[in-house]
């Protein structure tokens, strides 16, 4: 019986041991391994980590954060309307550029300028970072320009 029971504390004391180099295997949320390395490190701004994970990911296209150790996606705020950023992991929202004229932009978290709508045929506007179709002016009348996403009225040519 003691011979069993010598054997049980060495199996439980074995399990116990690779239980806890098992859960060694991850980091706290907010961090990841650090590069070429497997020990554990805050994760920069412009990304994040869940619980758990061994790496850092970065905030998508179209959304930034200036937060250090963040432990979730939440953290990655959106550009706002009217701007894109096709930047991956960004850590500052200057990475969100102004739609360009003869463009808007109607929603947050563009992650390209190809998202920015263009200004349709006969229509033109000068104006950055613009947030709706509204900023799209006719051509003048007897005008007309075949172009979408014109950025100049003179881009607008006489129809006779």
């Amino acid at each position: 019986m003691a011979r069993m029971t010598a054997r049980l504390v060495l199996l439980l004391v074995a399990a116990a041991w690779q239980s806890s180099v098992a859960s060694d295997a991850h980091c706290q949320a907010g961090n990841g391994y650090a590069p070429n390395s497997s020990t554990c490190a805050q994760c920069g701004a412009g990304t994040w980590s869940a619980e758990g994970s061994t790496e850092c990911t970065r905030c998508v296209p179209g959304t930034w954060s200036t937060v250090a150790g963040a432990g979730s996606q939440s953290t990655c705020t959106k550009c706002s309307v009217g701007t894109w950023s096709s930047q991956e992991g960004s850590p500052t929202p200057d990475s969100c550029q102004k739609c360009p004229a003869g463009t808007w932009g109607g929603a947050e978290g563009l992650g390209s300028l190809e998202q920015c709508m263009k200004c349709s045929a006969g229509t033109w506007s000068s104006e950055l970072g613009a947030t709706d179709d509204s900023i799209c002016s006719a051509c003048p009348a007897g005008t007309w320009n075949g172009v979408t996403g014109s950025n100049n009225r003179t881009h607008c040519i006489d129809c006779s």
